[in-house]
């Protein structure tokens, strides 16, 4: 096939970039690639210093194959190397080696053929050479592209600082041209002077896997002029400031965060002392005077002073100002951090805060809150300011301002909870009293409908008919039931309502008054009782004899064994009591347990087992009213268990 790219396909013009991608993109090359960013010797000239052959056909193989993808002009000059190990090397990573040299995409030559082609090295004819192989490699292909061995460089008569010359020149003939090079030294070979030498002529370098960008490389003027060791001495100074510089930056930064997590997590401040303590670290790192919260709203063009760390003669906590006329319209502009600091060179010397407040210098940035009002958050000084705010200084900026936006976006939606929670509780405290007045007025007339249809059931006895007497008797039971949930319904209400504190209670005692009050229901039903050490709660004790007064009468109704069983324990735990009271009754659907518990919801028809439905809800009732569980273990015609977890009483 053709190794040239078709002119529908013309690729990017040639550069440093390209022989990265070959690196980073290849499957043979493992190792980190650093991207060139804005580095100033981005020249197309770098070279590998490598140790085994591996490491060199690691980054020459791709850096070829890439090449002839791209219809470029491919030349490999051979030296330490052999043309068979390195053609059998590209053959085997997919590259057409046969169809490359056919077409002349791809030609081998030796450093006898190239460097040494006159017998003896020369610097300006092999500049010469390269120069016009590149001019005919573009008047065909793409680009030139070129890898070279360099081992001849040690056996011949040349030495390492006379070809480190000519190679630092040789960046001046690939600059701008569509050309790139590759130049290949073993270190093995190498002296550790020559090495040194590489380093410093060579803008990029390849070693160890690893792509770098050369803060050592010395430009050929000052590596090869009089001037030398006086660019050395000044390079060096100058590294050995840019590294204190760097590293000072780096522990800078350090220190800033450090402080601002200490302010913004200590649990032992309010927002407001937050807030200061924000203000004092801002105004030392950005050397300004003041700081300060706005509330904004740039439709209306209006800004109020809502906090400032210090005292100012305009600046002052609900003071009012066009948006306009403050410099906190260049952040509402951008919606994010901005900065004045020559009012007069950058078009806000027309402005109120400069022309009337006198505040030249500005670091603010805007912070929309969800849900709220808007603010700005910036720093201020009347002195004008000679050097621009940095990029750090924007960036601690928004750090500040990110915790400001999460602080008063939490504020908001915490007050917004509050004041949920308060309607929440007016509105549940009304239907509580509703609840409540209305089961108790219902009592009177529900009273008197059944008075009067037993009065008139006893007065006209002998004259009613048989289907008259069952009316009446429906509507008595009617009304029975009606007055039995209402009564219900009239406890539920006093739980809720219930307000009183908490004495101790023996429940041993509270049984016992049960266990009397349903005498007849367990004669009734030959029901066997059985009641285990209870122990003393903190508790309303009319509650509790209401809480077990069902329970235990539940476990008796709803039980068709002879004859029915019901035991009552208790068992502690760490920091409550657990209450059990089992039957061996006609048991619950597990997937129903949760129903039982809502208010009438019944899980039987009345004429099975008569009752209200509220029975369980007011013991759930009960139980939450003193802080504590109610749940059932149970599976049909296996009996029911019912457990009431109640905390233990505090301890001092």
């Amino acid at each position: 096939m053709n190794q040239r790219s078709t002119p529908s396909e013309q690729p990017d013009v040639l550069s440093l970039d390209n022989g990265l991608e070959a690196l980073r993109q290849s499957s043979e090359f493992r190792g980190p690639v650093e991207p060139l960013d804005d580095h100033d010797h981005s020249n197309d000239h770098f070279a590998l210093v490598y140790e085994t052959n591996e490491e060199l056909l690691s980054s020459a193989i791709p850096f070829i194959r890439q090449g002839l993808e791209r219809g470029e002009k491919c030349m490999y000059v051979i030296d330490g190397s052999t043309r068979e190990k390195i053609e059998g090397a590209m053959r085997e990573k997919g590259i057409d080696v046969n169809d490359a040299l056919e077409s002349s995409a791809l030609v081998f030559k030796t450093a006898q053929e190239t460097y040494l082609k006159g017998g003896t090295f020369d610097a300006d004819e092999m500049m010469e050479r390269y120069a016009n192989a590149i001019e005919e490699a573009t008047q065909e292909f793409e680009a030139f592209r070129l890898v070279a061995e360099t081992s001849w460089i040690v056996e011949d008569d040349l030495t390492i600082e006379e070809f480190m010359e000519y190679e630092s020149q040789v960046n001046d003939i690939f600059e701008g041209e569509d050309a790139i090079a590759l130049c290949l030294y073993n270190r093995e070979l190498f002296p550790a002077e020559g090495i040194r030498d590489i380093v410093r002529v060579h803008p990029h370098l390849i070693h160890d896997n690893t792509v770098c960008h050369n803060f050592y490389y010395t430009p050929p003027e000052e590596f090869c002029g009089p001037a030398q060791p006086a660019h050395e001495a000044d390079r060096m100074l100058g590294t050995l400031k840019e590294r204190t510089e760097a590293k000072t930056e780096v522990v800078e930064h350090k220190r800033f965060l450090q402080e601002l997590n200490g302010i913004t997590g200590s649990p032992d401040l309010s927002f407001e002392e937050k807030l200061d303590s924000v203000f004092e670290l801002g105004c030392e790192w950005f050397d300004l005077e003041l700081g300060a919260l706005n509330r904004v709203d740039p439709e209306d063009d209006r800004l109020r002073v809502e906090y400032i760390n210090g005292e100012h003669e305009y600046y002052k906590p609900g003071a009012e100002y066009p948006l306009s006329q403050t410099y906190c319209i260049a952040a509402a502009d951008i919606k994010e951090a901005a900065s004045v600091s020559d009012p007069t060179e950058e078009g806000f010397d027309d402005l109120e805060v400069y022309e009337e407040f006198g505040v030249e210098t500005y670091l603010g940035t805007y912070i929309p809150i969800e849900g709220g009002v808007d603010r700005t958050f910036a720093f201020i000084a009347s002195d004008s300011r000679v050097d621009p705010f940095s990029e750090d200084d924007r960036a601690y900026l928004e750090l500040m301002a990110q915790w400001v936006k999460y602080e008063l976006e939490h504020q908001q939606h915490h007050q917004e909870l509050e004041e949920t929670v308060t309607k929440l509780q007016q509105s549940n405290d009304r239907l509580k009293q509703f609840a409540y007045a209305a089961s108790h007025d219902l009592q009177e007339p529900l009273r008197m409908v059944s008075s009067y249809l037993q009065l008139l059931e006893n007065r006209y006895k002998d004259d009613l008919d048989e289907q008259a007497q069952e009316y009446i008797d429906f509507a008595v039971d009617g009304a029975d039931r009606m007055r039995a949930m209402v009564s219900d319904l009239l406890s539920f209400s006093r739980v809720e309502q219930a307000d009183e504190e908490f004495e101790p209670v023996e429940c041993d005692v509270v049984l016992g008054q049960v266990i009397d009050d349903i005498q007849v229901q367990i004669e009734e039903n030959d029901a066997e009782i059985t009641i285990g050490s209870l122990p003393t709660v903190l508790a309303d004790s009319e509650q509790l004899e209401q809480l077990f007064n069902n329970l235990v009468s539940n476990a008796i109704k709803y039980n068709d064994s002879d004859p029915p069983r019901v035991e009552i324990d208790a068992e502690e735990r760490p920091d409550r009591w657990k209450f059990t009271v089992a039957d061996n009754g006609i048991g619950i659907d597990p997937d129903k347990t949760d129903q039982i518990f809502e208010v009438f919801k019944r899980l039987h028809h009345d004429d099975e087992y008569p009752g209200t439905g509220i029975g369980l809800s007011l013991c759930q009732e009960i139980v939450e009213n003193h802080g504590g569980e109610i749940w059932v273990e149970s599976e049909q015609e296996n009996g029911s268990t019912f457990c009431v977890s109640l905390p233990k009483p505090a301890t001092d």
